[in-house]
């Protein structure tokens, strides 16, 4: 029976109005937010990187250079293979903060993703859109996202998953990653190989004729696997052409800068200052003193202008006793806390608008393999997004000479670049 216009009226319904119009499909479409992850560009890292995952490639190595937006590309591929396709996928990160960083920057990137943070003792995530079963064992079904660490997967014995993840993949032995993937059929790895990679303190040289020796870097041991695909991001986000320059030596493939235009008033991208000292507390004060001058300068970005704050400002240094006395004159200035003081070590993975990069050459009273490591050089000369002051002493290259150095040519072309 239809109802009259008073029965409509009696329910709410206002007649006065005139009926909605449906939308055509194409306005549907047109309506809809297509996120980024879904926007695929034919021919890009991202477009090939999910081809061979989707096609079963067993070994998949995406290398990335300083600030290129490898976490950008890692959650974009899974939230696509979680979308798009059948596969169980797991994302194994090298420490319990990074799993948490990552989880959230999938959550955050697409909210109805199924994202499981598998941390032991973790029953309560940042956002309720990430799941925390608040166990390492947790077996996720197709759709889900789970991240753990490389350390729960490489304990699990039930672990299983088409695809692991490997995120700052470089980090990595090729051993750790033997445990943690024994349960999955395909690896994808995503770092960057210019990285400090694992600290192994055993005598691996019974390994040293091994074709996959356990102690080395996993993407470095694995790429001589017959199914390896390598690919690489051609560009960096962070780092200015000039630093790019640099540091070029340390990469095994092609890449340039798209940093937008940015400067820190009166300073070039790169600069450099000899500081010889007999004592290295003198070293300490005097950085400490250089630090303290950029707070307060005048960074020009797309956003405008406006002065540094002592949180835009780092100081890296080779080695502890070093941080510990920058640091320690830093404080007396009231300026630390506040402006960030570590290690290569420590930093890896940070960015700031002023860097000033105490050579490890510079503070070290012997010269040991910690000092000329390539990947700490790297990572030292790659932490500032706008600026960045070399700090180095004028027997730098004398005092390279003195050493047994096996990627001597490198390692001066790249300070050589830095001293300018």
């Amino acid at each position: 029976m239809a109802l009259s216009i008073a029965d409509l009226n009696t329910l709410g319904i206002d007649t006065s109005k005139a009926p909605r119009v449906e939308p055509s499909p194409e306005e549907v479409k047109a309506s809809r937010q297509i996120p980024s992850w879904q926007r695929l560009v034919p021919g890009s890292v991202l477009s090939r990187t999910l081809y061979e995952a989707a096609s079963g490639r067993r070994v998949t190595i995406v290398d990335s250079p300083p600030g290129s937006g490898k976490t950008t590309l890692l959650v974009d591929a899974a939230l696509w293979l979680s979308a798009n396709t059948d596969l169980t996928l797991t994302i194994a990160a090298p420490t319990r903060s990074a799993a948490t960083s990552v989880a959230e920057r999938l959550a955050a990137v697409w909210e109805n993703a199924s994202v499981v943070l598998a941390l032991s003792g973790v029953e309560k995530a940042s956002t309720s859109a990430i799941h925390a079963p608040g166990s390492g064992s947790f077996q996720g079904a197709p759709g889900d996202i789970v991240v753990k660490t490389m350390a729960s997967l490489g304990m699990s014995t039930k672990t299983t998953s088409d695809l692991l993840i490997v995120d700052e993949a470089y980090q990595s032995t090729f051993a750790s990653l033997a445990a943690a993937a024994k349960g999955c059929e395909q690896v994808l790895m995503v770092g960057d190989p210019g990285q400090i990679g694992p600290v192994t303190t055993a005598d691996t040289s019974v390994f040293e004729d091994s074709q996959y020796p356990p102690h080395g870097r996993a993407p470095d041991v694995l790429r001589r696997h017959p199914s390896a695909k390598i690919l690489h991001l051609p560009t960096s986000y962070r780092l200015g052409q000039r630093t790019v320059d640099a540091i070029a030596p340390l990469y095994d493939f092609p890449f340039d800068s798209g940093r937008p235009d940015r400067h820190v008033l009166g300073h070039e991208e790169i600069e450099s200052i000899q500081i010889d000292r007999d004592d290295p507390v003198d070293l300490y004060a005097e950085v400490a003193r250089l630090a303290q001058t950029y707070v307060g300068a005048e960074v020009c970005t797309d956003d405008g202008t406006r002065p540094l704050t002592s949180s835009d400002v780092c100081v890296v240094a080779g080695d502890n006793m070093a941080v510990n006395g920058i640091a320690g004159f830093l404080s007396t200035l009231g300026l630390f806390p506040g402006i960030t003081v570590g290690t290569a070590d420590r930093l890896q993975g940070g960015q700031w608008h002023a860097v000033i990069a105490v050579d490890p050459l510079a503070s070290a009273s012997t010269v040991s393999d910690h000092h000329l490591s390539l990947g700490r050089l790297c990572v030292m000369a790659s932490r500032h997004m706008t600026h960045m002051l070399w700090v180095h002493r004028g027997d730098w290259r004398s005092l390279i000479d003195e050493q047994d150095v096996e990627d001597i040519d490198r390692m001066v072309s790249v300070r050589e670049s830095l001293v300018g």
